[in-house]
């Protein structure tokens, strides 16, 4: 079968403090959120990710009753890519619970019975020289470099640091960053032009609260508004623009 998007990098179980109490486990990471948006516009969608046993087939039962192919999902022997947020003053902490085995040439390999890929990874688990040669195929795609941009340190906590690798960047028709990310790609500075020369034809720039700015070739930047609402959780609403996109 010919998926309309295949979504690859490993699917997380997210634990979330708030207010001094831990939430979850629950479903979360790019491969969820964007796979979950594009279903929801009648895509055919394949799930591209490594779990763990813990994982469970009540979660696996889900994805599937919502419409996700889980062909390309593999069950290892180690535990599911597990994350702790912690929201504070609209601000976010993020700590590695545990870390799934990363995802190799054989299974990147398969991604090419699509007609689009959207890399989503969260720790570093797709190595990005080994997409290229996916690149070299009539596949669009179309990039969160989120997992690129984090550095595990000792007591697990995760810190941001720059990403760049302009090889893949050039090979990208769609990048979606956060604002915080844009000044770590590519030696970019925080400028959507200047990233828009490392090769995307579409960038997708969020911002949170301010909405998102969308850059395209042929129209160059045009900033759209975020839509008014009460925000009870922002986990995943980068991730979940991308399906629709």
């Amino acid at each position: 079968m010919r998926y309309d998007l295949i979504v690859a990098g490993h699917i997380v179980l997210d634990y979330i403090r708030r207010g001094g109490e831990i939430h979850g486990p629950y479903l979360g990471g790019p491969s969820v959120y964007t796979g979950i948006a594009a279903r929801a516009l009648d895509a055919s969608v394949s799930i591209a990710s490594k779990v763990g046993t813990d994982f469970g087939d009540k979660r696996m039962a889900w994805l599937r009753a919502h419409g996700l192919s889980l062909r390309q999902i593999e069950v290892t022997g180690s535990d599911t890519t597990s994350f702790q947020l912690d929201y504070k003053d609209n601000r976010r902490r993020l700590e590695v619970r545990s870390v799934c085995e990363p995802m190799h040439i054989s299974d990147i390999a398969k991604w090419s019975c699509s007609r689009a890929v959207h890399l989503g990874p969260v720790l570093r688990e797709i190595n990005p020289s080994e997409v290229l040669r996916l690149a070299k195929r009539d596949v669009v795609l179309s990039l969160d470099p989120q997992g690129y941009c984090r550095q595990v340190r000792p007591n697990g906590s995760v810190r941001m640091k720059a990403w760049h690798d302009r090889s893949l960047l050039k090979k990208v028709a769609v990048l979606r960053l956060s604002e915080e990310e844009s000044p770590l790609i590519g030696g970019s500075g925080n400028s959507i032009q200047k990233l828009s020369r490392l090769g995307p034809q579409i960038i997708l720039l969020t911002k949170g609260k301010k909405g998102t700015t969308v850059w395209s070739e042929d129209e160059c930047a045009l900033h759209v508004p975020a839509y008014p609402t009460v925000v009870r959780d922002p986990t995943g609403a980068g991730d979940a623009l991308v399906g629709p996109s």
